[in-house]
């Protein structure tokens, strides 16, 4: 899958569980994957960290579908798609 994109939708921020959860949606040319993800908020969290969270999450869920885990197929990123970390 060569992701050309990614959006996130539906941000949650639960005080309850203390997590926030999105949609996570990776598009490629013929397909979009989404992906319900969920991570441990952090109120000390830079602007943007938790945005990175979540597609992290997703990459790691993304990770455990049959086709990338046994190899069939790689995942890759057009330019610019993956965010950088800081």
């Amino acid at each position: 899958m060569h992701v050309t994109e990614i959006q996130i939708s539906n941000p949650t921020y639960r005080q309850t569980l203390g997590e926030l959860s999105a949609v996570v949606s990776l598009s490629d040319d013929s397909r979009d994957v989404r992906l319900h993800c969920a991570v441990p908020a952090e109120d000390e969290r830079p602007k943007g960290a938790g945005r990175l969270a979540l597609i992290k999450e997703a990459l790691r869920q993304l990770s455990r579908m049959p086709e990338i885990r046994a190899g069939r197929e790689k995942l890759s990123f057009a330019p610019g798609v993956y965010p950088s970390e800081g």
